[in-house]
């Protein structure tokens, strides 16, 4: 093996979501600033006071929202450092955005990189990155109603939908989701598993901070299963969709906060290498089986797809 594959290699196995450089590589002093990070993240207060409430009914009556894609293809983002906001993440002399589980909402201070004084990128990889492949026949059929308003010990909301796409040698990857939905969130609010027009991540702290603020006309947040080639590879896994308007710029690079185009619109599918930590009300890390082979040989522990080619619907009942 090559030397920069070696060094890709490493790259690989230190990340995602940085959940096994806690584990495996972080020092001891490390560890204690990642466990403090966990505890200090800026929604626990308010998860708390939801998590054995009662669901209220969405103010206004519930939304009904159906998103598909029948042909085209779809954008799946592979491991790369992410160029780190000034706005969302502050200065090394003034950070922001550094509590809470690393990569899910905070960005520890330990893994930016720093050049002329200010960050720069993140010195690891992430599924938030620039670097990207596009595979065909990308399908989607979601089918969703909101009814809750806020986070509750139990949810109204339900998600249907089913995803799929196929690599250039003809493999058909698919995610399907929700048996359960997320009722209440870990470290940020799930506004009962569904929600609409809500901004989500970069300052918002509603997801991670690595993806920047955007509008959302439409989120969920759910278990699923995962397959290839029609096998089931996991389940449960925690997958994440919305539709956005558009945080993409030229050459396929994930915007800035003032780069974000309002015209566009885009759903993402996430599913992130983490688990929730019911016990600690936090995340774990746990690779996702993708069964997508890297160039190094080693499996995608993400997907991170989005689609574009789309027909939406949308109306309240």
């Amino acid at each position: 093996m090559e030397k920069s594959d070696m060094n890709q290699l490493s790259s690989v196995v230190i990340i995602f979501l940085f959940g096994i450089f806690q584990i495996q590589y972080a020092s001891a002093g490390q560890k204690e600033k990642i466990m403090m990070m966990k505890k200090m993240a800026p929604a626990k207060g308010y998860i708390e006071a939801h998590k054995n409430a009662e669901p209220n009914d969405l103010f206004g009556g519930a939304i009904h929202t159906k998103i598909s894609q029948t042909d085209g293809g779809v954008f799946v983002i592979l491991p790369s450092p992410r160029k780190l906001d000034p706005r969302v993440f502050g200065t090394p002399k003034m950070p922001r955005a550094f509590a809470g589980t690393p990569g899910i909402n905070g960005v520890p201070l330990m893994i930016r990189g720093t050049k002329g004084g200010k960050y720069s990128t993140t010195k690891i990889a992430t599924p938030f990155g620039d670097k990207y492949i596009v595979m065909n026949n990308g399908k989607l059929k979601l089918d969703a109603v909101d009814r809750t308003a806020q986070d509750a010990k139990s949810t109204h909301d339900t998600v249907k939908m089913m995803a799929s796409w196929k690599d250039k040698t003809g493999n058909t990857y698919s995610v399907k989701c929700c048996k359960k939905l997320a009722a209440h969130g870990m470290e940020f609010p799930t506004f009962g598993g569904v929600v609409h027009n809500v901004i989500l991540h970069g300052f918002t702290r509603i997801g991670t901070a690595l993806m920047p603020s955007e509008y959302t006309y439409f989120a969920f947040w759910g278990m699923g299963s995962i397959f290839k080639n029609n096998k089931l590879l996991e389940k449960p896994r925690l997958i994440h969709g919305m539709l956005t308007e558009y945080v993409r710029t030229k050459g396929y690079k994930l915007a800035f906060d003032h780069q974000v185009n309002p015209g566009g619109k885009q759903f993402h599918l996430m599913v992130a290498p983490m688990m929730p930590d019911m016990e600690h009300g936090t995340f774990k890390h746990k690779a996702v089986n993708t069964g997508f082979k890297l160039k190094n040989g080693m499996t995608l522990p993400f997907w991170h797809v989005m689609f574009e080619n789309l027909k939406i619907k949308s109306k309240h009942l």
